[in-house]
């Protein structure tokens, strides 16, 4: 499964020996798998569970989106620093910049899946497509 996320995230942001060590320690796999359901959860969550005319204009869905990208940004600097630490690897910048690319990702994987599923969904069916 590493191998499987390892393309994606290093075709945004390759740094080594930061990325060589992502790869070793298998953190792209949990990652990606955080993203990919994260993005399904939260997408299911605003078109299905909360599926509200009030909030159904392309700002709440922006609103989430932004929920979205900064648990997703802390969970993509907490994840890799707290298992560097215990391995004794020092890196600071890095885990900034690498949070800001799964980040990004994120953002479209939350983009591909609303566009995805919003059809089937009694009020937010137009969103984020502005009225």
């Amino acid at each position: 499964m590493n191998s499987f996320f390892a393309p994606l995230y290093e075709f945004f942001y390759y740094h080594t020996p930061f990325s060589d060590d992502l790869f070793q320690e298998g953190i792209y796999a949990p990652l990606g798998l955080a993203m990919l359901l994260g993005s399904l959860l939260i997408v299911v969550l605003f078109y299905y569970i909360i599926n509200r005319p009030s909030f159904s204009r392309w700002y709440h869905w922006m609103m989430v989106l932004g929920i979205h990208f900064a648990i997703q940004y802390g969970l993509a600097v907490w994840v890799p620093k707290r298992k560097f630490d215990t391995l004794n690897l020092q890196y600071s910048g890095e885990y900034w910049m690498f949070a800001l690319m799964h980040g990004i990702i994120s953002i479209l994987a939350f983009t591909l899946l609303s566009y995805a599923l919003r059809w089937w969904s009694k009020n937010c069916n137009r969103t984020p497509i502005p009225n």
